[in-house]
């Protein structure tokens, strides 16, 4: 077996290893799963859908599937492109049932607002700023690099998920990555101030 799926790497199971027995029923293997991966599925879907109920549905949504599709895994590609190709599904999902798309902030775990102090309002700004940058990207182009960004995916693995080729995802993130820096640039700020006053 390789050492991607030789069941300990450095002290750790592997996530392969532990599906199986998530498979099996072992509810250790699944909590030990979700610890390791649910924060970066959480990163994705909020940035795919910019609303932190929606992000969390498609988290519960995503480590659900997970279970249920377990006792038949196997291990045919890394497991963080089985588990994207999963979340990004449920995203796809949610977009094509036009769920509106609000620009909020998250709250602090406690649901208590979280803007309190004037650095906070200034980090608030620019995330509201990224999140409707990223909002106008197309569909296509704003998952491909959410998928490399948050998701660590590979090309190779976006271009499988996405039913692509390799050249077509780089040049996705390509458009987006352009698309993003003109709109965040300091000149594109000044427009949407102008189109907002």
């Amino acid at each position: 077996m390789s050492g991607k799926h030789s069941g300990f790497q450095a002290g750790t199971e592997s996530d392969d290893d532990l599906v199986v027995r998530v498979g099996r029923g072992e509810r250790s293997a699944f909590e030990t799963l979700y610890r390791r991966w649910a924060r970066r599925v959480m990163a994705y879907a909020y940035r795919s859908l910019s609303d932190r109920g929606e992000a969390e549905d498609v988290v519960q949504e995503t480590f659900l599937s997970l279970y249920r599709a377990a006792p038949g895994y196997k291990p045919r590609e890394r497991f963080g492109a089985y588990l994207f190709r999963i979340a990004g599904n449920a995203v796809r999902s949610r977009v094509r049932r036009k769920i509106p798309v609000p620009l909020d902030f998250p709250d602090e775990e406690d649901g208590s607002p979280s803007i309190e102090a004037p650095r906070d309002w200034l980090l608030f700004e620019e995330r509201e700023r990224i999140a409707r940058a990223l909002a106008t990207l197309p569909e296509g182009s704003r998952e491909a690099l959410l998928l490399a960004v948050i998701g660590g995916l590979s090309y190779r693995e976006i271009a499988k998920e996405g039913g692509i080729s390799e050249d077509a995802v780089a040049a996705r993130i390509s458009r987006a990555r352009k698309a993003l820096r003109k709109a965040l640039s300091p000149e594109g700020s000044e427009k949407e101030e102008k189109v907002d006053a």
